[in-house]
């Protein structure tokens, strides 16, 4: 039986006994009493979760996952031995904390973080989600069975995440995805204090809330985007978090060597499904602030990258802005395989045939297996063929 089947007969089968009791914070090493309605809960959660050890698209990385696990029991505290971390292959921001212990985090959240300050603040907020156990708060407000279902449902097609629809059954909690503005704003506190507390970076949540507010922008059109979608407005929480940086002199660890590191073997990957998103307004965001602030050695990877947006895009000036991106890219140490086989093309396109094999024959050298290598040989043989 399926993730949400589970959820919404767990919920069946508790309605009548939904408590009205205060929920206190809960402890290290704390279970629910058996019977309970929130023991009905983890119950649930943990066949979701058994589902999701299965998953083709868990990242079974060891390096990643230790590295990602480190940074969660830093600010977890005591907390450290009730998480299990997974890391879930979807190019969207997104990260949730189940009440049964089981924190899940997305890769478009791990291409987006730029230092291990950020990553530790947003692990830091799901996990004060956890900690007040506000999943049980949440569902214990439901006022029927119909609540119940319409909310699971919403978790069970993904909120409009389309193919992250699926994964979407293990993040939030119950249907309880979209907290109250007075929970969201105790776990921003409590997950701030908790990673500034460990000698993070205060500054780091208002750089990526920052980004975050551009990419929102950027896309300007249609149903918010999943982050945006179970959060409040991103304007009000990046106000709020300036407002808590303000109140510490500076400083801190950015982790940001450790975390580009740990994350760099998975980039290409990563950009790659940031791309397959086709929402090339906010790629085009999302990779100009990458690039912007590139480590050297990835400069040309950045620029490929943001090319292959502007051309998909297509908008008036895009092709031209793609073009002098490839031209950077070739010209940088490392560049990506596909920026000479889209340089080739254009000055193919221009009647450059020395310029164009060269391209060509880079490209080959570099991916001698690739998907479209047979077509770029038969450039390579017209060409030569052509006086």
């Amino acid at each position: 039986m399926k993730a949400a089947t589970w959820l919404i007969a767990a919920c069946l089968a508790s309605a009548a006994a939904w408590a009205a009791d205060p929920v206190a914070t809960a402890l290290p090493g704390q279970r629910p009493p058996p019977g309970s309605d929130e023991d009905e809960l983890w119950y649930a959660m943990e066949r979701a979760e058994r589902d999701l050890l299965q998953h083709p698209q868990l990242v079974r990385d060891p390096e990643l996952n230790a590295y990602v696990r480190d940074v969660a029991c830093r600010v977890a505290g005591d907390h450290c031995p009730d998480l299990r971390v997974y890391i879930v292959e979807q190019p969207w921001f997104n990260a949730s904390m189940a009440p049964n212990g089981m924190l899940v985090v997305w890769t478009g959240a791990l291409l987006r973080f730029q230092d291990e300050a950020e990553l530790a603040l947003v692990l830091g907020h799901e996990l004060a989600h956890f900690r007040e156990r506000h999943a049980i708060r949440q569902w214990r407000k439901a006022k029927n069975t119909s609540a119940v279902i319409g909310s699971i449902s919403l978790l069970a097609f993904g909120g409009g995440a389309g193919a992250a629809g699926y994964l979407a059954n293990f993040l939030g909690v119950a249907g309880m995805s979209q907290f109250s503005r007075d929970a969201e704003r105790q776990s921003d506190d409590l997950g701030f204090a908790a990673a500034v507390g460990q000698g993070y970076e205060p500054a780091a949540g208002a750089r990526l809330w920052q980004r975050m507010k551009a990419e929102e922008d950027a896309r300007g059109y249609g149903k918010p985007i999943p982050v945006f979608a179970s959060h409040p407005r991103t304007a009000e929480r990046l106000a709020d978090i300036q407002a808590a940086a303000k109140r510490y002199d500076g400083g801190g660890l950015s982790g940001r060597d450790a975390y580009q590191a740990a994350v760099r073997p998975f980039l290409v990957q990563w950009l790659e499904g940031e791309l397959s998103r086709r929402m090339y307004d906010t790629s085009v965001q999302v990779i100009g602030d990458l690039r912007a602030l590139a480590d050297p050695g990835l400069e040309a990877t950045y620029a490929y990258f943001l090319a292959e947006a502007l051309r998909r895009r297509g908008k008036d000036g895009d092709a031209a802005r793609a073009q002098a991106l490839y031209e950077e890219a070739v010209a940088l140490p490392d560049p990506p395989a596909g920026a000479l086989r889209e340089h080739g093309m254009a000055l193919r396109a221009q009647g450059d045939r020395e310029g164009a094999g060269a391209a060509f024959r880079r490209y080959l050298a570099m991916a001698p297996e690739a998907g479209d290598a047979a077509f770029v040989r038969q450039y390579l043989a017209q060409m030569q063929a052509t006086p």
